[in-house]
């Protein structure tokens, strides 16, 4: 009994394996002629029966039919599977592991050819749309392709996609992946300053902290007139709380770029932190005649200005002749009308901005009774701040 059963299952098999090639040469045959909806149906039924036969031609022409599909223009052709690059590769893997006989290397071989510039492509497209993780598989695959045996006759670094890689698994915030890219670009000498500097930040950001000073003073040794360099050791000092450090960064980085507004802006914040508030107001400034759109620079100059006629208030307070105290008020007075214009500004460069909003209502209320404007002005910006609430 148990043999008939076998012979059984045999007579099954063969007639499956009749089927499932009729079904390959439909495939192949709809392939040819561009029909990639008919050519997937066929090899998606064809393909059903794997279990009876080890059929690694079929495996080639569904890795055919779905990358055509992927490859496609036509939005309905390619509407036909949502991974069909992914489905292509394991159809050409599960395609070269059933080769006994070496037939599938050649044609595999050239399909995979191809497969780089798909898969470079599909990478580029995610990381695009903001998809990090899904285009950080897409360059490794390209990494895992180009480094098969394959290949290994004419195998060349593929510098670009592992800079790519690092800084594509950097956004995805796969840290130990994005160092180990980085460190390879590094190593094949790609990037520039750029890997040094990303690199470093990587380290840090994975709380490797020393290791990531290390990079970027090498970076910096490497490449000491790059701004991009420069910009990433003003940042580590400015956070480090060493701003003398910062600040002899950012000589060097004005120096090269004289014309970059960021830079004298962050130059100001230096000066704010050492409270030399003559020279942050200056670099401040100085960043607002190269970049008149600087939001930032207009809004911490505002600030400089409150807070000295906030310390000036304060100390008019202290004063107890009342004809001195008078006077020192009024001037205080003169100096809070004069710190409006700047977040007006402030806020013409960034409409509704809560920050100035809020400080313009401060300012019309210490007014309110200087001026019956200032009181028609305080209304109007608490119900503006009462809509954004």
């Amino acid at each position: 009994m148990r043999k008939l059963s076998f012979i059984l299952v045999m007579l099954m098999c063969v007639a499956s394996v009749s089927a499932q090639k009729s079904k390959v040469t439909g495939a192949q045959n709809y392939l040819t002629s561009g029909k990639l909806d008919k050519a997937k149906e066929a090899i998606d039924e064809g393909i059903k029966n794997e279990k009876c036969v080890a059929y690694a031609k079929a495996y080639l022409v569904k890795g055919k039919v779905y990358q055509g599909i992927f490859e496609s223009p036509l939005p309905a052709y390619k509407a036909l599977s949502e991974n069909a690059l992914d489905v292509a590769f394991d159809a050409y893997m599960k395609a070269l592991e059933l080769d006994v006989k070496g037939k599938m290397k050649k044609p595999v071989t050239a399909q995979m050819t191809n497969m780089i510039p798909d898969y470079t492509n599909e990478a580029v497209n995610l990381y695009n749309k903001g998809d990090f993780p899904g285009a950080l598989k897409a360059f490794e695959r390209v990494l895992e392709i180009e480094g098969m045996d394959m290949f290994k006759d004419n195998q060349v670094v593929d510098t670009a996609v592992i800079f790519n890689a690092g800084m594509t698994a950097q956004k995805a915030n796969e840290l130990e992946k994005a160092a180990k890219y980085y460190k390879q670009s590094i190593e094949y000498n790609y990037g520039g300053a750029k890997s040094y500097a990303n690199l470093s930040k990587v380290l840090t950001d994975a709380d490797k902290k020393e290791e990531g000073v290390k990079y970027l003073h090498k970076g910096f040794e490497l490449f000491p007139n790059d701004s991009w360099m420069l910009v990433e050791l003003i940042n580590h000092y400015m956070l480090s709380g060493e701003p003398q450090k910062a600040a002899n960064y950012l000589d060097k980085a004005i120096a090269l770029d004289p014309t970059n507004g960021s830079f004298y802006r962050a130059k100001g914040t230096l000066y704010e932190k050492t409270e030399d508030f003559a020279k942050a107001e200056e670099m401040y400034t100085k960043s607002l005649d190269l970049d008149p759109k600087d939001f930032t620079s207009q809004y911490n100059l505002g600030l400089l200005k409150l807070n000295a006629a906030i310390t000036n208030h304060k100390a008019a307070n202290e004063i107890m002749d009342a004809k001195k105290y008078n006077a020192a008020i009024k001037t205080v007075y003169t100096e809070y009308e004069g710190v409006i214009p700047y977040f007006i500004k402030a806020l013409e460069l960034q409409p509704g901005e809560k920050n100035s909003l809020i400080t313009l209502k401060e300012l019309y209320f210490k007014l309110r009774n200087e001026k019956p404007e200032y009181l028609e002005k305080y209304n109007e910006v608490k119900t503006q701040l009462e809509g954004i609430e």
